[in-house]
């Protein structure tokens, strides 16, 4: 293999022990020929298979070149439904981002509901994952984005008829209820509640600033597509009448509402422990023992918090009643006002030289000045909260406040990138607004439409990308750049701006959708631990502590261990990833020996393509896995805004929200019993009517479609190897998945 060939060359032979040891726990699997949507394609979809031949990076010692016929073969008949020719991309050259060659092969004409799989005839072994057509394909993997964000739930508990009992938990870090400021860490009178709200990713700790813009985020997913979202996601407040999303939204906002002071100011951060009492990683959270401590009102989290508050008001009139509106009104408004008398307040967390070390990890603190580097972050912060208490209120004066401000802005200047998702997103909000300036609108319009179809970046490069998913850089967190261009895509067909073919924006827009699903050079979902959802290859290691490596349990999705939860959005693909420069330093450059030797405990990518700049790492320094694998409400957010656009309708008052369509986890199938007995495969139900019964190997295949008697199902399943098998059982009380070993 091309990485110990690497590790052979650079450290010798002991290194490559060590790494040959290990590598298992991160590889990327074997390669994937042929990429497509893992879960699937609604009927109407444009459907394109990516076939690929790499050329650099890990896999370049592997080849394949699409035969002359391709086909689209029905799983359960195994008969042909469409042939074709695959279509090489870019004339045939190397794929900038990927190293790969390409081929597209597009297969639209299927339509029909069903399972299916892409084979070349010409080397049958070539073939696909499986994969479903259907209108709600996407339905069941909203639910499991949704999801995530009820796992990362601080001071809740994670019951297994909620969580499964895989990933069961009691109530974490109960210490945030009195909670003491870092830097007067003594005095019990500033003690306060700060519970609730979410471990902000693969951490612990909670960062206001941030969690404004999740709530925000989510409203935006809700409010453009409300019926997107149902009151079905198994979690402790579905069938209260509220769509499950807005009641991880106000979960968030009670947080808020918790750091928020009477003053109208707004507490920063919360530094949570990661330990247990013996000084392990806290894994499961709930185990997690130290002091909780929290930081100083800033304007920057008081901002974010005041857009929040605002912007939530628009759902308590729905859903929560006026007394929790007018709470938020309340807070929203005096919020804004302390900010605005307060905009050099400052609170910078982690940091020695303000005294504030060891105080949570990431810095939420925004750059101060305006130039190039920092691009009007905190102006940014200012004028979008502005703008939703004008949303509230109706007063000029917030509106005023973006109005006099947007010129300062680089995309008014003719630059923009997906680092500035959140300013076009402002811009277009304000364009949006019935009472717009109409020359200031069409400012918008034109600079939003030049910058969207330049050849070098977006609409403008996308049909440059092997993938049909284009990101101009892969740094650290390039899924979400990847969700933001599917999100500004959708949008901006949505409010049918001038100069923009809706649907040839949708269209690209999907091509993101299908990225995560498994178009990527790993042909892997970009999700973790999927394969209940459908996924034949998945992510199977977060950096995340409470799915931390050293868990035997969680650590990694293999046999005999579960792994992290599923529904993860990890990273991605970070073309500037390496480990601590440490490890380049002999075997004491670390500290220790023992701590040099970790540097070689997993495989990593070395000097590989862009797009192949990523492994399933799960360890820290001085690996410094976080860089490629960590989840982060802020990818989470945009990823389940962008899928939001693509889920059938099924949300409403009075609309299908199913039972049958929801995905428990295995322990919740109450009296159905399944198991492999004498060379059968045997389901017995003593309550719920069995409907179908699909087995599928770990490799995604399905090999079985088990008819229903009623209660029962059998299959004689003597002619299956021995090994793990999937079976998916279809109900009229849910859709249970089991793992059975077959003797």
């Amino acid at each position: 293999m091309v990485f110990k060939k690497y590790f052979a060359l650079i450290f010798g032979a002991v290194a490559v022990t060590a790494v040959i040891a290990f590598a298992a726990e991160s590889m990327v699997g074997e390669p994937v020929f042929i990429t497509v949507d893992q879960f699937g394609y609604r009927p109407a979809d444009t459907k394109v298979a990516v076939l690929r031949d790499p050329q650099l990076g890990y896999d370049s010692l592997q080849s394949y070149t699409p035969g002359t016929s391709i086909s689209v073969v029905d799983s359960a008949t195994g008969k042909v439904v469409y042939s074709g020719v695959a279509v090489v991309h870019n004339e045939g050259k190397i794929d900038t981002a990927s190293g790969d060659k390409i081929w597209w092969f597009d297969f639209s004409k299927v339509a029909e509901n069903g399972t299916y799989f892409i084979r070349d005839d010409a080397d049958t072994l070539k073939k696909s994952f499986y994969f479903r057509i259907k209108e709600d394909i996407y339905n069941d993997i909203l639910k499991a984005a949704v999801r995530m964000m009820f796992y990362q739930r601080v001071g809740f508990a994670k019951e297994a008829k909620y969580a499964g009992a895989e990933w069961a938990d009691a109530a974490s870090h109960t210490q945030d209820t009195k909670a003491r400021l870092f830097t007067d860490s003594t005095n019990t009178a500033l003690e306060r509640d700060v519970s609730g709200g979410w471990y902000d990713a693969g951490d612990y700790n909670k960062y206001t600033d941030w969690n404004g813009n999740y709530v925000e985020e989510l409203l935006d997913a809700y409010f453009e597509r409300p019926k997107a979202f149902t009151d079905d996601y198994n979690i402790p407040e579905s069938g209260n009448g509220i769509p499950d999303v807005l009641d991880e939204v106000k979960w968030g906002l009670d947080h808020m509402l918790r750091m928020y002071n009477e003053d109208g100011s707004v507490l920063s951060v919360v530094g949570e422990s990661h330990e247990k009492a013996d000084g392990s990683a806290a894994t499961p959270p709930s185990t997690a023992a130290g002091r909780t401590y929290y930081g100083a009102p800033n304007a920057t989290a008081t901002y974010s918090a005041a857009k929040a508050f605002a912007y939530g008001v628009k759902a308590a009139k729905i859903f929560w009643g006026d007394e929790y509106a007018k709470t938020l009104e309340t807070a929203a408004i005096k919020a804004f006002d302390w900010a605005e008398s307060h905009q050099d307040s400052l609170f910078y967390n982690n940091d020695a030289s303000h005294g504030t070390k060891g105080l949570a990890a990431g810095q939420q603190e925004q750059n101060i000045d305006d130039n190039e580097s920092t691009v009007c972050v905190r102006l940014h912060n200012r004028v979008n909260s502005a703008l939703r208490l004008y949303e509230l209120t109706g007063d000029e004066k917030y509106k005023r406040i973006f109005e006099e401000n947007y010129e300062s802005f680089p995309l008014m200047h003719g630059w923009g990138d997906s680092y500035r998702y959140d300013h076009h997103m402002t811009f277009l909000r304000y364009y949006a607004y019935a009472d717009a300036d109409e020359t200031i609108k069409k400012k918008i319009a034109d600079k939003i439409v030049a910058l969207m179809e330049k050849p070098a970046d977006f609409a403008g490069a996308f049909p440059t990308d092997g993938y049909r998913a284009f990101v101009r850089d892969y740094n650290w967190g390039s899924n979400s750049a990847k969700a933001s261009y599917g999100v500004l895509f959708s949008r901006l067909a949505e409010l049918k701006v001038p100069g923009i073919d809706a649907a040839a924006y949708n269209e690209m827009a999907e091509g993101y959708v299908h990225y995560m699903h498994g178009v990527n050079p790993f042909g892997m979902v970009y999700l973790s631990n999927m394969a209940s959802y459908g996924a034949g290859k998945s992510a199977t290691m977060i950096y995340h502590k409470w799915f931390d490596v050293t868990s035997e349990k969680w650590g990694i999705v293999k046999e005999g261990s579960i792994g992290p939860a599923p529904g993860y959005v990890p990273g991605g693909a970070n073309s500037r990833y390496k480990w601590d420069s440490c490890c380049d330093q002999g075997e004491t450059g670390c500290g220790s020996k023992s701590n040099h030797e970790l540097c070689f405990s997993q495989e990593i990518p070395v000097g590989e393509p862009n797009e192949k700049m990523y492994r399933n790492l799960n360890r820290g320094w001085p690996i410094a896995g976080y860089e490629i694998t960590e989840p982060s409400l802020g990818y989470q957010t945009k990823f389940i805004h962008m899928l939001s656009k693509f889920v059938e309708e099924k949300g409403g008052e009075k609309s299908g929200d199913d039972p049958t369509r929801v995905i428990l986890p295995s322990s919740q199938a109450p009296g159905v019993v399944a198991s492999f007995a004498g060379g059968q495969l045997q389901i017995v139900s003593t309550g719920a009517a069995v409907r179908e019964v699909r087995v599928y190997d770990l490799q995604n295949r399905e090999v079985a479609k088990v008819p229903s008697q009623g209660k029962t199902a059998h299959f004689d399943a003597s002619a299956l190897k021995s090994g793990v098998y999937l079976v998916r059982i279809n109900t009229d009380k849910g859709n249970f998945v089991k793992l059975l070993a077959k003797k």
